[in-house]
């Protein structure tokens, strides 16, 4: 077994911000308090702003010259751009991926949707949500296109916000786990169309949650 990885000062600032804003405790758009964080974290000012840069670099950060650091708010077509480009990117990895899916994967998928509607049934909504990014996250996985894995993991933080907005409906959250429990049904039968369509359905009807959360613009 590998050793727990040990982590740096800086990524453990990283982790616990990201951790923050995913759960939203720091909302988006929200001014980040450098003292108060500092203090919270017992971190210095120069690892606390290393990690800030890199979640600048990841979209999750705005650097505003003599105003300060904010999570970043995200306008309504940035979240439909984000969808989109998501859909397009999953679908993909759907195509990929069954022909290479193994009944032992299968297994594994359902060990994930199984614990995610255990939690969701617990109210747990921080482990429903991880074994939700997780099931994605494995199908990218065996897609085995390394271009196409790390693309979405570039994405994966601004994903996960909009998968914390929309699972904060329990309704949603339950239509959803049913949604993937018909992708895993396609997956099985190796029915590479059904699968992509309904993987496809699945993030649309995410998209129109998190949308939800938007408001149209104004007609000028």
């Amino acid at each position: 077994m590998n050793a727990p990885r040990h982590l740096t000062l800086r990524e453990r600032i990283y982790e616990e911000i990201v951790r923050m804003i995913v759960s939203g405790e720091l909302p988006s758009g929200a001014p980040l308090d450098e003292r108060a964080l500092t203090e919270k974290l017992q971190a210095s000012r120069t690892p606390f702003r290393e990690a800030l840069g890199t979640l600048s670099k990841e979209g999750l950060i705005e650097i505003r010259p003599y105003r300060g650091f904010f999570v970043r708010s995200f306008s309504r077509k940035e979240i439909n751009d984000l969808y989109e480009l998501r859909k397009a990117l999953e679908c993909f990895a759907v195509e990929l991926a069954v022909p290479e899916i193994s009944d032992r994967d299968i297994g594994r998928f359902e060990m994930l949707l199984d614990e995610a509607v255990a939690a969701l049934r617990d109210g747990d909504m921080e482990t429903y949500g991880a074994r939700d990014r997780a099931f994605h996250e494995t199908v990218a996985e065996k897609s085995g296109n390394a271009a196409l894995i790390e693309t979405l993991a570039r994405l994966a933080l601004q994903i996960q916000i909009g998968r914390t907005i929309a699972n904060e409906s329990r309704d949603f959250a339950e239509r959803a786990a049913r949604e993937r429990d018909e992708i895993v049904a396609a997956f099985r039968a190796r029915d590479i169309t059904k699968a992509s369509a309904l993987m496809r359905a699945h993030i649309s009807d995410v998209q129109e949650a998190v949308l939800a959360r938007f408001p149209n613009p104004s007609p000028a």
